[in-house]
């Protein structure tokens, strides 16, 4: 879901943005850079569905719990996401097509449940989707092998039979390759730039934007 249908990288990085400045004028007593850089080190530690990431930040600043700075990150957070959360200008034409040419489509994520399907609502495209699945439903926390053992039980096809679009070569597509599932790398996002370290993470086709997926669609046939 995340860079392959919308922009997050983008988004996460703006709606962090806010929050800080909005803390700070909230009565913080740190500086943006400083701030921003604890941030995104927390998230990297807790995971980004951890809900307490600006309760961690004064801790890590060595300040005393305030209610009214963590709020107000909260609130500039959720604002600065909902604005970021568009899907792709391929993504809607993209899913429909599939649809029209009779392809079943789902959604295999990290996270809560309801919070991505809040997602998919806000993107506009939950009515494509013949299924989701997420990672809390299986106990796994990122994108591992289980997910995908799922969707395709939903689907009730073999492995062979699906396709896996993703862009972080340690999960998606390790856990995509891992099952037999034929693995296309989406290079968008914070994770573009990466080069897979060994065949278990290297995915058998690549492509930069959605709607290339229907060529190598075709050519499969």
């Amino acid at each position: 879901m995340d860079d392959t249908l919308y922009d997050a990288s983008i988004q996460m990085e703006a709606a962090r943005l806010n929050a800080i400045k909005a803390m700070i004028e909230a009565g913080l007593p740190s500086d943006i850079e400083n701030s921003f850089n604890t941030l995104k080190s927390i998230v990297k530690e807790y995971g980004p569905q951890y809900n307490q990431h600006f309760d961690r930040l004064l801790e890590r600043l060595g300040l005393k719990w305030n209610p009214r700075v963590i709020a107000a990150g909260v609130v500039a957070y959720r604002e600065t996401s909902l604005v970021y959360l568009k899907p792709f200008p391929d993504t809607l034409p993209t899913l429909v097509k599939l649809r029209d040419e009779g392809y079943k489509l789902g959604v295999v994520a990290c996270g809560k449940p309801v919070k991505q399907w809040q997602k998919l609502i806000q993107l506009g495209v939950q009515h494509l989707f013949h299924f989701a699945t997420f990672s809390e439903q299986t106990g796994t926390t990122p994108v591992e092998a289980e997910l995908f053992k799922s969707a395709i039980k939903e689907l009730k096809v073999q492995p062979t039979e699906a396709i896996s679009i993703g862009n972080r070569l340690d999960t998606e597509i390790r856990s995509a390759n891992d099952i037999g599932i034929t693995s296309v790398r989406i290079r968008r996002g914070e994770y573009g730039i990466e080069e897979p370290s060994s065949p278990k993470l290297t995915a058998k086709y690549e492509i930069t934007k959605l709607s290339e997926i229907l060529e190598i669609l075709r050519k499969s046939k």
